[in-house]
């Protein structure tokens, strides 16, 4: 029998909200795959596992490696100062490896996982979910068909107004709403305005958590090719549109829920054309969605929507709005690709 028509047998390292929800939706709902192995911290989430899923489960990805040869995929859905560590260990191992977000917590351990695959010759998926978003996607559409003009702002906004007291608000953990929305806010932000950014301003604040993590946070970045972008989360319970993208004949809007597409000459007096498109699908990317394409990656050598070089250059971006926020100042040079290791 052939590799391509085995399934990919898979494993789960770390089976917390995110790990079942997720990454075990999305794995199920695929047939290419089989979940063969769940890791956990927790006893209770082991147990849980194996009782939900039928498979062993382990304590962590050491267990794991003693215990098992026959892994070819591992979702890593632990605490994010971990992601690069089990990564790298998986990788050497032989097996290819997706890691949720953050993949890597700055610069050095983006570069360290890039080491680890060229090495190891096997795929890392970076989980960048907003590239399957069917909100991003439309709007995607709508710009590269020129619908309202040359583009000169884009800005990505997210609210909420809830206070948490977990790992996510301490910085030790690689905590930070930054790290935790960062691949939900910036990076599509990125792959919108297509082109590297010129320079930045960052600006964090802790606002009612508790920890020392950011859970406030804007950024403004000018584009090579002309775009200003604003990437923001903030803490209220009402905010701005998801996505508001000002061109020179029109404005895109999104709620989350329709995307409006308004239309003008601003040299016509005519009343311009406004449409109305629903949003349909889950706003911030299917799971089962990513893991179709994950499979076709594995299987087919299929290129995956999200690469190593966006996640690197999302990195980049996330390092320089930390480094504009404690120096106070605009950052520019950011280097534009992931290095030749």
């Amino acid at each position: 029998m052939s590799k391509a028509s085995l399934p990919i047998k898979t494993a789960i390292i770390g089976f917390g909200q995110s790990g079942e929800l997720s990454h075990a939706y999305g794995i199920l709902a695929n047939p290419e795959f089989e979940i063969v192995a769940t890791c956990d911290l927790s006893q209770t989430r082991r147990e849980y596992a194996s009782q939900m899923l039928g498979c062993p489960s382990y304590c962590d990805h050491h267990e794991l490696l003693k215990s098992r040869d026959d892994i070819e995929l591992a979702a890593i859905v632990t605490r994010s100062d971990t992601h690069c560590e089990v990564a790298c260990a998986l990788l050497a191992a032989g097996i290819n490896v997706l890691i949720t977000k953050p993949w890597a917590l700055d610069q050095a351990e983006a570069a360290q996982l890039i080491r680890a695959k060229e090495k190891s010759g096997k795929q890392i998926f970076p989980w960048i979910p907003m590239y399957w978003s069917p909100e991003y996607n439309e709007i995607k559409r709508l710009i590269e068909q020129d619908s309202i003009g040359r583009i000169f702002t884009i800005r990505r906004y997210i609210a909420q107004f809830s206070k948490r007291s977990d790992w996510q608000t301490e910085l030790k953990y690689g905590g930070g709403y930054l790290n935790n929305w960062g691949a939900h806010i910036v990076q599509p932000l990125l792959g919108l305005a297509n082109s590297l950014v010129q320079r930045l301003s960052g600006h964090l604040q802790q606002v009612i958590n508790g920890g020392d993590g950011d859970d406030n946070f804007l950024a403004v970045m000018e584009f090579e090719n002309g775009i200003r972008g604003i990437a923001e989360y903030a803490q209220a319970i009402e905010g701005l549109p998801s996505f508001l993208v000002q061109g020179t004949h029109g404005t895109i809007v999104s709620d989350g829920e329709k995307i409006t597409l308004l239309q003008k000459d601003p040299a016509s007096p005519d009343v311009g054309k406004r449409s109305e498109l629903p949003i349909v699908g889950k706003r911030f990317g299917d799971e089962a969605h990513i893991y179709r394409d994950v499979a076709k990656t594995l299987r087919d050598a299929a290129p995956f929507p999200a690469s190593v070089e966006d996640a690197y250059y999302g990195t980049v971006v996330l390092d320089a709005i930390r480094e504009s926020q404690v120096k106070s100042a605009f950052v520019s040079n950011l280097l534009p690709l992931a290095p030749s290791l």
